[in-house]
């Protein structure tokens, strides 16, 4: 597959980029070996591009009175209140909330809600 090549390379030559400072010599052999004529001192280096490093969904930690009883996965744009309904409803959490009285409920942004029960 000619994107899964293209993939590849970007990735072989971001690596030897990223090396060029530490094995200089062995680098710029490699890098001609993957037909680039110009110097590796000349090539700009790659840029961090945030967009692109965020994750679009992410795994919420469900607990009861503190004990991991499950884990979810939202759109990381999730709302809290969105999360929070979503654990409640989850089928491991529903069944061990029914016919108890929630107490608390707190909710860590992009980490876990925990749930706070009493009989």
């Amino acid at each position: 597959d000619q994107f899964a090549l293209s993939v590849i390379r970007e990735t072989v030559e971001t690596v030897i980029l990223l090396l060029a400072p530490i094995v200089p010599h062995i680098t710029e052999e490699l890098w001609t070996l993957l037909g680039r004529t110009e110097s590796l001192a000349d090539v700009t280096w790659p840029v961090f591009d945030p967009a692109v490093a965020s994750e679009e969904v992410i795994t919420i930690v469900i607990q009861i009175n503190g004990k991991v009883r499950s884990r979810i996965s939202v759109p990381a744009d999730e709302e809290g209140e969105q999360i929070r309904t979503l654990a409640r409803s989850d089928e491991k959490i529903a069944w061990q909330i029914a016919g108890k009285k929630i107490v608390k409920e707190v909710y860590v942004p992009k980490k876990l809600v925990n749930i706070v029960v009493r009989d």
